[in-house]
């Protein structure tokens, strides 16, 4: 099987992020690759499909896990390390060399690289909240690069970072604890097990927490247990969604929810429980949602596929974007190889 095809068939995009113009949208995914799509292609007529894609290769062993975009550096976050990258709005280019790198210390007893698996960033005061492999939460200062300070307490690796504007950080992981963190604060405030809710447990998938996500009144987790929503202040479940499925995403959108992971729909309740909207996706497990609702009404869902799937109104299906195949300059290439192969038996009857 030839690169581009292996790479057509098993693309896994972890990682979306929309760019502070609310122009580019960004994907990234285990093989390395930073796809990017401009945004006013989606809004052309029904009859005329969307302009090609960009792509910006990171290189072999960079698996993309997770995205930010603060003012007009991209962030990334990979194994063992984050990195920003200039991103050029008029001419539409991604700089190939890092502007700048903080390297994610190895604990003393670690055996490999944690890798940072999920990001927060609080554009106010340009501090960004890594979650990773090793069970730490690291804050790190996008002014310097230095890491102010360490948030321990998780067992196991953390899947989801969330914040919100009361200086309160949220952590999902794979130790089925969901902790409440305060800048202001050196220890944990709340720990939440969702997996020792009789309601919630769902014992052949695990304790394992997979998404968190914050409004300004409510909690919402889940992973292995069954998707469910606390209140911020009580901290006591008061709703439990039917989701089917092991729960990889989850986000609030306007007065909305919405949850994905291993099933081939993503479902939106109100926050009451009831299903709004079941919608059919490709993926075999969805990873990240992105949405905006200015300029353009857009939501993004990635996962494991070649596929960018997009809803404007954020309950049915739009479009299908291949990544992979819907690249600019890949039919040059294509007619390259093409003539590679074509010339070398030619070369070998000469010779």
């Amino acid at each position: 099987m030839k690169e581009k095809d292996l790479k057509r068939a098993y693309n896994n995009v972890m990682a979306q992020t929309i760019s502070a113009s609310h122009q580019h949208l960004f994907a990234g995914n285990s093989f390395g690759d930073i796809f990017v799509l401009k945004i006013q292609e989606l809004d052309k007529g029904t009859e005329e499909p969307p302009g090609k894609l960009k792509i910006f290769p990171q290189g072999n062993g960079v698996d993309i896990n997770c995205l930010a975009f603060h003012r007009d550096f991209l962030i990334v976050g990979a194994v063992g390390l984050i990195y920003g990258l200039p991103w050029n709005e008029e001419e539409e280019t991604l700089a190939a060399k890092r502007s700048w790198e903080v390297k994610i210390p190895m604990q003393v007893d670690a055996v490999e690289v944690p890798d940072v698996n999920s990001m927060w960033l609080n554009a106010d005061n340009d501090t960004l909240f890594a979650g990773c492999g090793d069970g730490v939460i690291y804050q790190v200062s996008l002014e310097d690069g230095r890491i102010q300070r360490e948030y321990r307490g998780h067992t196991d690796y953390i899947h989801s970072v969330v914040g919100n504007a009361s200086g309160q950080i949220f952590s999902g992981a794979e130790d089925g604890t969901v902790r409440v963190w305060s800048t202001k604060k050196q220890e944990q405030t709340s720990l939440l097990e969702p997996h020792k809710n009789p309601q919630l447990i769902r014992p052949d998938w695990g304790k394992w927490i997979g998404a968190v996500a914050v409004s300004e009144d409510w909690l919402l987790c889940g992973g292995g247990p069954r998707p469910s929503i606390y209140h911020l202040r009580a901290l006591e479940c008061t709703r439990v969604f039917d989701f089917p499925g092991r729960v990889h995403l989850c986000e609030f959108v306007d007065d909305s929810v919405f949850i994905g992971g291993e099933y081939n729909h993503v479902q939106s309740y109100t926050l009451h429980g009831e299903l709004q909207a079941n919608i059919p996706v490709e993926h075999t497990a969805c990873y990240s949602v992105v949405w905006q609702t200015a300029p353009i009404n857009l939501m993004s869902i990635a996962g494991f596929s070649n596929k960018l799937h997009i809803l404007k109104d954020f309950r049915f299906l739009d479009s299908k974007i291949e990544l992979y195949g819907n690249v600019q300059g890949e039919d040059n290439q294509a007619e390259d190889e093409e003539e590679e192969l074509i010339e070398e038996p030619l070369i070998g009857e000469a010779s």
